[in-house]
């Protein structure tokens, strides 16, 4: 611990060995502590603060039950300590920057801040840049990686989806040509690929995409590449409807509800019950486009709770989500009221990202009209 001016031991090994043997709470709880402790101790401890700041905020953002908005905040504060004189005048203040910035990044997205997120990524990669010019040895190969990430992420969030893939490309490209073992990061990346190629009607690649998600995501066998799975086989079940293969599209779903329950049983915590609205509004999707409005409409009803669950939590996050599931239950019930409640909630979004929800919003219309809602 901090005493007399000098570090005795690494504590911040131990909480990261804890995070890394998967007890993120113990991690949590040790981090804590420690930020207390340095932040009463001053300058003389402003590297380690911003350290634990940092470990903290990807902690609190990847435990089993996120609190990304708890996350956030404690980046607030690393941010107020690296700009402390003892940071600014250090040789390590831009490879500190772009850690931040980077982690900020992905927290904003996770919370469905697409905007912020993208502006905090474009720091991170100017970071980036300082460094290839002034420090380059200490770069690494997949340094870009989380960021481009990220900024393809954000930027198909934000309706500009033909921008997403370059950043997304040249992440993948980066992390196989360093080789190593990203399996999972690699997954993330196809499958987020692969949802900018459905929106851009490009099927085929985006089924290839997606294919290969699977395949790998099925080499894993952690809870963290389980979970992919099913998110790369609903999201290819999505593709598979877009395609008009809807037989296909409700296997795919089976599929991801299997491993949704072989890797967390039936979900009971609010992180599990999240991982279920995907699958359930895509099978609700599938089964609507083969007439079985009654199934449709069941699940599109199982997936309704979670999502306005979530929406408390992150609304931005799951805004489209929220208003597509109203719609399948205006279409497969004939009901007005939702009905007009996706209508209302898609036009707000294909405002304000023009492109993103416009197939969407032109299905909530024309069932408004048809009901004369």
């Amino acid at each position: 611990m901090w005493q007399g001016g000098r570090v005795q031991e690494d504590p911040l090994a131990v909480a990261q060995q804890l995070a890394l043997d998967g007890d993120h709470a113990g991690a949590v709880r040790l981090a804590r502590a420690l930020e207390a402790e340095y932040e009463q101790a001053g300058d003389p401890a402003a590297f380690m603060l911003l350290w634990t700041r940092l470990s903290l905020a990807r902690w609190l953002a990847v435990q089993r039950e996120p609190d990304r908005p708890a996350a956030l905040a404690v980046l607030d504060a690393a941010a107020r300590t690296w700009q402390s004189p003892p940071i600014q005048d250090s040789e390590l203040v831009h490879v500190l920057g772009a850690e931040l910035m980077s982690l900020r990044s992905f927290v904003l997205r996770q919370l469905g801040r697409a905007a912020d997120s993208l502006a905090a990524g474009e720091r991170a990669l100017a970071f980036f840049d300082e460094l290839a010019q002034t420090a380059p040895e200490v770069l690494s190969a997949v340094g870009r990686v989380p960021i481009l990430l990220n900024r393809g992420a954000a930027l198909a969030d934000l309706g500009r989806t033909a921008e997403s893939l370059p950043p997304l490309s040249e992440a993948l490209a980066a992390l196989r040509a360093a080789g190593g073992t990203h399996h999972e990061v690699e997954v993330e990346l196809l499958v987020l690929r692969g949802t900018s190629l459905t929106l851009l009607t490009r099927f085929a690649e985006a089924e290839a995409a997606e294919l290969e998600a699977i395949a790998l995501a099925r080499t894993g066998s952690g809870r963290a590449m389980r979970h992919l799975l099913a998110t790369a086989l609903s999201n290819h079940a999505t593709t598979l409807i877009r395609m008009r293969r809807h037989d296909e599209a409700l296997a795919s779903v089976a599929q991801a509800m299997a491993v949704l329950r072989e890797t967390d049983g039936e979900p009971v915590t609010a992180a599990q019950r999240r991982r279920w609205w995907l699958p359930l509004s895509t099978e609700a999707e599938a089964l609507l486009a083969l007439g079985r409005r009654e199934l449709a409409a069941r699940s599109a009803r199982r997936a309704e709770p979670i999502l306005r669950e979530y929406a408390e939590q992150a609304p931005q996050l799951v805004a489209g989500s929220l208003a597509n599931v109203c719609l399948l239950i205006g279409e497969a019930e004939d009901d007005a009221a939702y009905a007009r409640e996706a209508l209302a909630r898609l036009t707000e979004l294909n405002d304000q990202f023009p492109g993103r929800y416009e197939y969407w919003w032109r299905r909530a219309g024309d069932l408004v009209a048809r009901l004369g809602a």
